[in-house]
């Protein structure tokens, strides 16, 4: 058995202006848009029926309201670019936190019902398009994610935008983030055991005990990995009693499709 380090948990500090993206100030020249999703070209690989219906989704007001962190970060190349820059990435968390949440969840769990049905992309997600995947676990996934990525430390910066521009970590203290949109935490990834880090894995536990909810598949494995380097009772190992999870009438597991490396390329560019 490794050493355990208990970390430190009273406390979450901004990364040094040394240690965050040396783009913070150059990047955030110029006019800036909140980064949406999919915001490179679809796949053809689509039925009718779900093509017409992604159109349909991403122009409607829910999705161009909430501006969904679920829904983006996983499918927008310009919140990759946002990413590298503190400035630009805080403004994409402020319109996202901005959103009435409670309103916004209804609108998220509508649309992802209405993915799963015949008249829309219902025959592709049973065939694992990968992009119709996407999709709906950042539909049903949009309460816990919009609770993490509204997360800020004790200076007042967001927890993300701390994690994605601290080059110190190289990046791997946004990797807790990807769990709720069903991608599993990445093999012998140390994230930094701070204040941080376990408020958001306390808002993954309520929503995991949610079968229907993608961070079901992903927290129990992630909770062990940091229990094992932050001490056992930094996070719950197992989820907590179900709270407001979000509700859907299907239940959803994702494949897994790691952003990993792409995210660790875009980083470096």
């Amino acid at each position: 058995m490794p050493p355990v380090d208990h970390g430190d948990a009273t406390k979450t500090t901004s990364a040094p202006p040394s240690k965050r993206s040396i783009q913070t100030d150059s990047s955030a020249s110029g006019d800036f848009q909140i980064p949406t999703a999919f915001d490179s070209a679809l796949s053809n690989n689509f039925t009718t029926n779900c093509a017409t219906f992604f159109k349909t989704m991403l122009q409607s007001e829910t999705v161009t309201s909430c501006h969904p962190f679920s829904l983006i970060l996983r499918t927008s190349n310009a919140l990759f670019k946002a990413s590298k820059s503190f400035i630009r990435i805080t403004q994409t968390l402020e319109a996202t936190c901005a959103a009435n949440s409670t309103q916004c969840t209804v609108g998220m769990n509508h649309l992802a019902t209405q993915l799963l049905t015949d008249d829309a992309c219902k025959v592709d997600y049973d065939n694992n398009n990968p992009q119709v995947i996407q999709a709906y676990n950042g539909l049903v996934s949009y309460e816990p994610m919009y609770l993490a990525s509204c997360l800020k430390d004790d200076e007042g910066d967001y927890c993300y935008a701390n994690a994605v521009t601290n080059t110190t970590s190289e990046g791997v203290d946004a990797i807790p983030f990807y769990l709720p949109l069903g991608v599993p935490m990445t093999s012998g990834a140390r994230t930094t055991c701070n204040s941080c880090l376990q408020d958001e894995m306390a808002i993954f536990s309520q929503f995991a005990a949610n079968s229907t909810q993608p961070v079901s598949m992903t927290y129990s494995s992630a909770a062990d990995a940091i229990s094992m380097y932050c001490g056992t009772a930094f996070v719950n190992v197992t989820a907590a009693p179900l709270k407001g999870a979000a509700s859907t009438s299907t239940v959803a597991f994702t494949p897994t499709i790691s952003l990993f490396i792409m995210f660790f390329f875009v980083l470096s560019q």
